[in-house]
């Protein structure tokens, strides 16, 4: 059965239990599951307390082969990672995730060999989960093998309902939850005034407190909602719609008023004509063209090496154009932080006509 059809599945369950959630939960096996607290007590008794206990959903609802396991403890039970068992009561927000990226797992771009479980980490949800339980350093830990065909990055790999750190039952508070996964990217870097080169003599310490640099992190504008626009904000992740129109702007609206787009007071535009100007500069002096990535695709959205400029002894090309890759792999055109990547734009234009004018 397809992720549609699932979902179309579950939507008419919905429809149908008009009383809730317990009334299609409520000849469950989750009255007859005492048996796990004598080994799972904390977990199954936070279960059991929650909403999810509550509506009658129990511990094999997301784990199967169960009778097996309580028959023979060697025998690991499966773990439900879909999300199809969510989406039962959290159709909307399953809804939205099917359109986001998260819900596509690239292994066609994958590595054919044991770095595999390094993309697997944040790219599959069972990987990630495991990660995060083992308690060791994410950055440094690899995801163990998949046991069956490995799904994406569903409801379950940042919420947990063994107990979370809120309501939400997030596995970690969000602003470290994306960060996880997305703390060494481009627009992560942008946003915290890290990354690119930094030329000597100038403080760009003064460009990782600002405003959006909040908190909340990604989740603060990429989970809003603006009112009236579809496929935007929520689980999808959104800031624009997949046909190019309307805008998530509901983040914007506290501190910049009502707005249609993300070009406040002129800083996308100011952005994009020093990024034209520094492509020109660069590509001048290199016959025309930029250095392209070095070989594996996941260059194209993690930090990556690129080939050598044709001629740069001193590396100031190599300098520029890392600046230049940073803001406009970041893809917010200066939204995440526009004073630093304004700052590193001009300061590498600067560089380069400084050298290049002699």
């Amino acid at each position: 059965m397809s992720v549609r059809q699932v979902f179309l599945f579950f939507s008419v369950l919905v429809l149908l239990a008009a009383a809730g959630c317990t009334a299609r939960y409520s000849d469950s096996a989750a009255s007859g599951e005492d048996t796990c607290v004598s080994c799972h007590g904390e977990t199954a008794r936070f279960v059991s307390a929650s909403v999810h206990g509550t509506e009658g959903l129990g511990c094999s609802h997301c784990h199967s082969e169960a009778a097996a396991h309580l028959k023979d403890r060697r025998v690991s039970p499966g773990v439900d990672y879909s999300g199809a068992t969510c989406a039962v009561c959290h159709g909307t927000e399953y809804h939205e995730w099917t359109s986001s990226p998260h819900a596509v797992i690239p292994l066609n771009l994958l590595p054919n060999d044991t770095r595999i479980m390094e993309c697997l980490k944040c790219h599959q949800a069972g990987g990630f989960a495991a990660v995060l339980a083992s308690g060791g350093n994410f950055k440094n830990a690899k995801a163990p093998p998949p046991t069956r065909e490995p799904e994406p990055v569903t409801c379950v790999a940042c919420h947990t309902p063994h107990g979370g750190t809120d309501y939400k039952l997030l596995r970690l508070p969000k602003e470290e939850l994306c960060a996880a996964c997305h703390g060494g990217k481009w627009q992560n870097l942008v946003l915290n005034g890290t990354g690119g080169h930094q030329y000597p003599g100038r403080d760009y310490t003064v460009f990782s407190a600002h405003p959006h640099n909040s908190v909340g992190h990604c989740a603060t504008c990429h989970m809003a909602r603006t009112p009236g626009a579809d496929g935007v904000g929520g689980h999808t992740f959104s800031m624009r719609a997949k046909d190019g129109g309307q805008q998530n702007t509901g983040a914007c609206a506290a501190c910049h008023g009502e707005t249609e787009d993300y070009n406040i007071s002129g800083r996308q535009h100011e952005v994009d004509a020093l990024l034209i100007q520094l492509r020109t500069v660069l590509e001048e002096r290199n016959n025309g063209s930029l250095p392209g990535f070095q070989p594996g695709a996941c260059n194209q959205c993690h930090r990556g090496g690129t080939l050598p400029f044709d001629d740069d002894p001193e590396l100031i090309l190599e300098e520029a154009y890392e600046n230049y890759k940073l803001v406009d792999r970041d893809k917010s055109r200066g939204v995440h932080n526009p004073g630093y990547a304004l700052q590193l734009l001009r300061d590498s234009l600067e560089s380069v006509k400084k050298e290049y004018s002699r």
